[in-house]
């Protein structure tokens, strides 16, 4: 009883102790921002504005409607205002809990709301009022939904049942969203539906926030502090829509001190060499946020806030355009579709505004799109008045880019090389945002195609961010070309990581080594390391999984591909696969043979599978299985990748 009570007291004394130091840390924090904000509101105008000029404007607007970039404006905002607003009944948004299917409620959704920017641009460029009528029809229609939230981010339904009010990633875009409208249109709008705007975004998205940051009522708002994208895209759309409709400048001034306090952690998701774990999609949507959050504060300070400058800017900046593998072809490490790029618009944007000397991105000419990309990146920005680059970076010429700090290397091939095989390769680690188990996974690009890649992303369900999130074998190791060691996957964690071991680098080749036995936590599993070169004079890739155990135990390698194939039949006896990977021009033919540590030749088992997940890409990618045919405790298996001319 006596040390009953004894424990008691010391979990009663923690609990305590822990409480009193998180409300020292949040008055704390609240100082520094009452601080912060009192320095800002002096940088503020007196009224709130957005970016971009009000329909009023009509120099700008006229010049916009006669221009080819908006000429299909009109047409879209006449077809919209034909057609009813999308219905968004209950059992729709309570499909995503019945079935966990996020697209079905999610597509509808996306018509309705994406109604708003259509008619709102509409409106600006022919200013005969003719759109306002379906557009307030619009905004009552957005402004009755019980959730702005999607089912997906919603738990157990409790904003849609009006138990929980917070913000996610779709009601802060809504939020900046309707600010702009009201603020671009101005009394075109009539005061009632400015007033619904106003009184829905101070329920729906400032007052939680506010509660959040000032209180630690944190409730469903654990983006205010994440690394990953929902941190920058949620102040984006909260800052946003407040710099637009919040009257008072010291409030307007707290909002900005606040995101300028949180991007902090934002950075902290990115490597210091500036390599984002989430991937190529998820880059743009993020990093494209605090873009578009930097400029607003900007503008809104008249210079005199500039996130641009903060440490991490310039070399998140350069990922997009530094992850090229060949011409407009990337890798799709973590959740993406293969074919995801850097925005444009976005690096255009960069460029100017950081000197990147990217200048065939800045030819590019911003067209319209939400009415908060529209407003950062068509109106005159800190970007436009920035020079543009009288020379290029030689950056996008080079032979290899490393992200050393997240263990990414990217091989290319010389410019005027007849052979364009350039090769992508990855260490990391098995906790990285929006992760994938593929430590060692990589991609091939020849004649402007991923003959052999990582597969990218599944379609999104209840599964895909939940505890069975590596049931499905795009996101497991199983999906990607990586070993399976005694019939085990890669773990998920920090500790599973590949470590560089070694690297050399000419203008003739490239070697990297990885040490990726850590990936799979296996007592029995003594040594696992793989190494990849790029031989630019053949050229090959060859990839070199070199494995001992502590007992005889079972070892298979992989590859991946979404092309057309075929296994050679081969009349030896020495266990040699040969299979030919199918493009428009040609093929790549795969040598795959292991060598004991006598040297000798063991046999290998093939396996092809198509793996029946959902992918992003649309498509149903083949897993290859190269599996040793007998038990062992010390092997080396090659895999050596080359052009050839066509099909046998």
């Amino acid at each position: 009883m006596t040390r009953k009570f004894f424990l008691a007291v010391l979990f009663l004394f923690a609990v305590i102790s822990s409480t009193f130091a998180q409300n020292e840390a949040l008055e704390a924090r609240n100082r520094k921002l009452e601080q912060r904000a009192a320095e800002i509101e002096k940088m503020l105008p007196e009224m709130p504005r957005c970016v971009g000029v009000p329909i009023g404007n009509r120099e700008v607007w006229d010049a916009f409607a006669g221009s080819s970039a908006f000429r299909n404006v009109i047409r879209d905002a006449e077809s919209i205002a034909a057609t009813p607003v999308p219905e968004l009944p209950e059992s729709l948004y309570m499909d995503y809990y019945e079935t966990g299917n996020r697209e079905r409620y999610q597509a509808v959704r996306g018509r309705k709301y994406s109604r708003l920017p259509k008619l709102v641009l509409g409106e600006c460029l022919e200013n005969k009022g003719r759109f306002i009528v379906p557009l307030e029809e619009t905004i009552r229609s957005i402004c009755a939904d019980p959730s702005w939230v999607l089912p997906a981010h919603d738990a157990g339904a409790g904003i849609y049942k009006g138990t929980a009010v917070y913000p996610d990633l779709a009601s802060t875009d809504t939020s900046v969203e309707l600010g702009f409208a009201a603020v671009w249109l101005g009394d075109k709008l009539s005061p009632e539906i400015r007033q619904l705007i106003l009184e829905n975004i101070e329920r729906r998205t400032f007052a939680p926030y506010e509660a959040c940051v000032k209180e630690g009522k944190t409730n469903g708002m654990w983006w205010v502090t994440t690394t990953n994208n929902w941190n920058s895209v949620c102040h984006a759309g909260t800052v946003g829509a407040a710099l637009a409709l919040i009257d008072s400048p010291a409030r307007r001034a707290w909002y900005i001190a606040s995101a300028e306090h949180f991007m902090g952690d934002f950075f902290k998701g990115f490597t210091p060499d500036g390599y984002c774990s989430e991937g190529m999609g998820y880059w743009n949507y993020g990093f494209g946020n605090f873009v578009d959050l930097a400029e607003m504060v900007f503008q809104a300070t008249d210079g005199g806030v500039d996130f641009f400058t903060m440490p991490l800017v310039k070399n998140c900046a350069l990922f997009g355009p530094r992850m090229e593998v060949a011409p407009n072809q990337f890798a799709a490490f973590a959740d993406c579709q293969i074919t995801a790029k850097p925005s444009p618009i976005l690096v255009a944007f960069l460029s100017r505004r950081l000197g990147l000397g990217l200048t065939e991105y800045e030819k590019v000419i911003p067209g319209p799109g939400s009415l908060k990309s529209t407003g950062v990146y068509v109106f005159p920005n800190s970007a436009t008045t920035t020079p543009a680059a009288s020379t290029a970076s030689p950056i996008l010429g080079e032979l290899r880019t490393e992200f050393a700090d997240a263990g990414i290397l990217i091989c290319r091939p010389k410019p005027d090389a007849a052979g364009q095989l350039a090769l992508v390769c990855k260490g990391g680690h098995n906790a990285e945002h929006h992760n994938h188990n593929d430590v060692g996974s990589f991609t091939i690009m020849y004649d402007g195609k991923m003959p052999l890649l990582d597969p990218g992303g599944e379609v999104y369900t209840a599964r895909t961010f939940s505890d069975k999130r590596y049931d499905s074998r795009l996101l497991s190791s199983f999906g990607h070309p990586v070993p399976v060691v005694n019939g085990r996957l890669q773990k998920t964690g920090r500790s599973a990581e590949g470590k560089v071991l070694k690297k050399e680098f000419t203008d003739e080749w490239d070697r990297i080594r990885y040490d990726i036995a850590p990936a799979y936590q296996l007592a029995e599993l003594k040594t696992l390391t793989r190494q990849f070169v790029l031989w630019r004079p053949g050229p090959s890739v060859t990839v070199t999984d070199i494995v001992e155990l502590t007992a005889s135990g079972t070892f298979e390698t992989a590859l991946v591909t979404y092309e057309s194939w075929e296994k050679a039949e081969k009349d030896n006896d020495d266990g040699n696969i040969e299979l030919r990977i199918a493009m428009d021009q040609g093929a790549l033919r795969v040598d795959v043979y292991a060598v004991s540590e006598s040297g000798k030749n063991l046999p290998l088992e093939f396996s092809a599978v198509e793996l029946d997940e959902d992918s992003m890409s649309k498509k149903k990618p083949t897993r290859f299985g190269f599996m040793i045919a007998q038990p062992v405790t010390e092997v080396r298996i090659y895999i050596t990748i080359s052009p050839v001319g066509g099909l046998p």
